[in-house]
Parts: C-alpha cells; sequence; structure tokens
C-alpha cells in the first residue's frame, strides 16, 4: 500500500465560473507541483474537459467526473471509471440544460455575457464552447441524479456538505437518508476549520477536495489515499474500506 495524495474535485476553463487559467497542461503542471498523486476532473454538469487533461496527465492520474447540480440546487461529485462512460452521463446532464440567451440586466441595451465554456484540448488551445447554460440545474432530482451515476458504473459524493449553499443539507433543510452517496465531501475552508467532525454521525467516508476555480487553489485541501494504484478502482475500494484500503481527509 501506498499513501497518495487526491484531489477530486477540480474545475476547468470549462466551468461558467472558473479562470481561463484552468486548462489541461496548467492543472496538470500545478497538480505535480503540489504533490498530488491523483486528480479529478468535475467541471459544471459537463466532462468535455475530462479526456483532455488526462491526455495532458503525463503520469499524473487524472479520474474522469463531472459536478452535477440537480433539480434542487444540490452539487453532487461524480467520478467515474473512465472518460468515456462519464461523457455518456454527461450527455444526459448536458442535454437537460437550456441553451444560453441573452438576458436583459439592468436595462435596455445591457445584457449578461455569456460565459466561455471553453472545451479545450491537451494542450490548452479552444477547440469549441459550450453552448448549453452549465451552470442552471439540471431535470434530474437528486435520487435521479445519484441513480444516474450508478447507471454508468460511478461514485457518487455529496459535494461540500458543510456549506450553505448547494449542499445537500443547505438546500434540502436534512439529509435524506434515503439516498446512497459513496462519500461526503467537506470543503478546504471547512476541513480548515475541523468541520469533518460534524458530519461523521451519517456512517459515509469523508474526504476532501479543492474545488479549485484557480490554478492557486489546486491542493488547498485533499484527501489522503491508502491504495496499490491511483485509479478508480483502487479509490472505490478505499471509499468501503476493502482489504485495508483506507481514505481521510489530509
Amino acid at each position: 500500500m501506498s499513501r497518495i495524495l487526491a484531489d477530486l474535485h477540480i474545475h476547468t476553463a470549462l466551468s461558467p465560473c472558473a479562470e481561463r487559467e484552468m486548462t489541461p497542461p496548467a492543472i496538470v503542471a500545478e497538480a505535480v507541483r503540489r504533490g498530488i498523486g491523483v486528480i479529478a476532473v468535475c467541471d459544471h454538469n459537463s466532462a468535455g474537459n475530462a479526456g483532455a487533461v488526462a491526455r495532458a496527465a503525463r503520469g499524473l492520474a487524472v479520474i474522469p467526473g463531472m459536478e452535477i447540480t440537480t433539480a434542487e440546487e444540490v452539487h453532487v461529485v461524480a467520478l467515474f471509471p473512465d472518460t468515456a462512460a462519464a461523457e455518456r452521463a454527461a450527455r444526459e446532464v448536458t442535454e437537460s440544460l437550456p441553451l444560453w440567451k441573452p438576458l436583459t440586466s439592468f436595462g435596455p441595451g445591457d445584457s449578461l455575457r455569456k460565459p466561455e465554456q471553453e472545451i479545450m484540448d491537451e494542450h490548452g488551445a479552444v477547440t469549441g464552447i459550450e453552448e448549453r447554460m452549465l451552470a442552471s440545474a439540471s431535470r434530474f432530482t437528486l435520487s435521479e441524479a445519484v441513480d444516474l451515476i450508478r447507471d454508468h458504473g460511478g461514485l457518487a459524493i455529496a459535494a461540500h456538505v458543510d456549506r450553505r449553499a448547494f449542499s445537500v443539507v443547505g438546500q434540502l433543510g436534512f439529509f435524506p437518508e434515503d439516498v446512497r452517496f459513496d462519500a461526503l465531501e467537506i470543503s478546504a475552508a471547512g476541513a480548515a476549520r475541523g468541520r469533518a467532525a460534524q458530519f461523521a454521525s451519517h456512517g459515509l467516508p469523508l474526504v476532501s477536495s479543492s474545488d479549485s476555480h484557480f490554478l492557486s487553489e489546486i491542493g488547498a485541501s485533499a484527501t489522503a489515499l491508502d491504495v496499490e494504484a491511483p485509479c478508480f478502482e483502487e479509490i472505490r475500494r478505499a471509499l468501503r474500506g476493502d482489504g485495508g484500503r483506507r481514505c481521510g481527509i489530509a
């Protein structure tokens, strides 16, 4: 077994709220510089750049994923065994989103700026623009989103559960015991403040990730994995505690 640091929630420039500096090669270089051994690419409601980051990795393990916004506006981190599975699941989510259209903001002629939402290749070159509104809520309820993730062989992690906005408890007002998450994610700020203990009673593994939208945020919080290799199946087994594998907030 080896101990590996994982940052399992990183956005690229495809996410409308992420900086354009979040290109595949830049993300990989910064993760390696920070001593991170495995990352997960989790853009909002899309896996459009996951494959590009994996191709740019040069030895860094990359898990393809996305951050689904449910109909209730709960954020769920989805991790998948391979890029093809992530893209199939993401296609169902993305197609449920509205197309971008200008919205009047403050007065006549003043409209909200369309986000870039850039699809890139492994070198960081822009190859397309996503026209769906990735910041919107999808049509999938929380239960349906988790089922979708499972249908594509993925892991469902309740995102930043310690936050008031876009978390399970923050949006619903309670923790749904009938939804089968694989883990709960504590935000970087929450981990630094020792808030993880508040969620131990749910009996689920606790992880922490940077949720980075800027290069400087990568590795701000991480999960320590005791695994045999930095890959999806070993992460799955670590969350389950199989064969001496473990995970915990670094």
